[in-house]
């Protein structure tokens, strides 16, 4: 009886050869193939036999975020971004509520970050047009040490986003009131992991608007705007108690305006170098599915290189 193999793969014939002009040519030679002998289900581990002269391979296994033709690929088509969300937890700390206001804006040109006189103009220049081009977003001013959660859809944000935390504490005779906040965009694209930026990676510039303080006062402790207090939140509105200062804190954080559609290029596994010697490679794909697998050789000295780029289309099935 005819032994049924236990998965279905396809030799694409595609070997494709890159190497630059030198006056020396030091060319790749090596060649995979797979192993029949393996079992070749979901979870089981497949062999890849490994041959030639080669000095360095990178493994590409062909699942979302890791597939070779991907590999310079910095941004996705705005319509293949599925969804946009804004989380953010705050919790209050102290004080009255209503102290922090939240905005998003997908007209907003950004700040500086290097003229304060510039960046306390702009931001009073959006105050004095009342607000205009900017959405505010709705939350929960909760009890104080109760971290309340909330989603906000940023769809229409995809072309262009900045978000604005305005921290405004009404009086000085009173305590001012503190804020942790912690933050991040998730977002869905075809062919690409979801992804998380969190409110940290988004270019943030702080601008008090206090004459007694520098428009860039921040991590100073009481009175200022943190982002060095990771056991805390990722953004902390530290205030103070009442009579503390002369003046209410009036202070904002604004990110830098861009596209939602930024991703990380796809990106390969080295499995080979100099000091190691390979015969074969093994690699498990979990999920069932028809996978390009690309390997990646390449050889290098000071004077020329030479890359080979070998593909393989290769189904794994389901185990029944």
């Amino acid at each position: 009886m005819m032994k049924m193999k236990k998965i279905l793969f396809y030799i694409t014939g595609l070997v494709l050869m890159a190497s630059c002009q030198h006056d020396v040519i030091y060319e790749v030679d090596y060649n995979v193939t797979l192993d029949e002998e393996n079992t070749y289900y979901a979870g089981d581990p497949v062999r890849f036999n490994v041959t030639g002269d080669v000095d360095n391979i990178v493994f590409y296994s062909g699942e979302t975020g890791h597939q070779y033709v991907y590999r310079d690929r910095f941004e996705v088509p705005l319509e293949a971004v599925s969804n946009a969300v804004l989380h953010l937890d705050i919790q209050a700390r102290y004080g009255s509520a209503g102290a922090l206001e939240i905005y998003a804006s997908k007209d907003f040109a950004g700040l500086s970050g290097t003229d304060g006189e510039a960046d306390v103009a702009a931001v009073q220049a959006m105050i004095d047009g009342g607000m205009q081009g900017w959405t505010r977003l709705d939350y929960k001013d909760g009890a104080s040490t109760v971290w309340t959660s909330h989603d906000f859809p940023m769809k229409d944000y995809l072309e262009n986003l900045s978000l604005a935390f305005h921290w405004c504490p009404k009086a000085a005779d009173a305590t001012q009131r503190t804020y942790w906040i912690n933050g991040y965009i998730s977002l869905e694209m075809d062919g690409v992991e979801p992804l998380k930026m969190g409110v940290l990676d988004m270019g943030l510039t702080t601008v008090m608007m206090n004459e007694e303080l520098d428009p860039y006062h921040k991590n100073k402790g009481d009175g200022s705007i943190r982002f060095d207090n990771p056991n805390a939140a990722q953004v902390v509105f530290q205030g103070v108690g009442a009579n503390k200062l002369t003046y209410a804190l009036n202070g904002w954080v604004i990110s830098t305006p861009a596209p939602l559609n930024k991703v990380s290029n796809d990106r390969g596994v080295a499995i080979k170098n100099l000091q190691n010697y390979m015969h074969s490679y093994e690699y498990t794909w979990d999920t069932p599915g028809t996978y390009k697998v690309t390997f990646v050789g390449r050889n290098e000295n000071y004077a020329a290189s030479s890359e080979e780029v070998i593909e393989y289309t290769v189904t794994i099935l389901e185990r029944p």
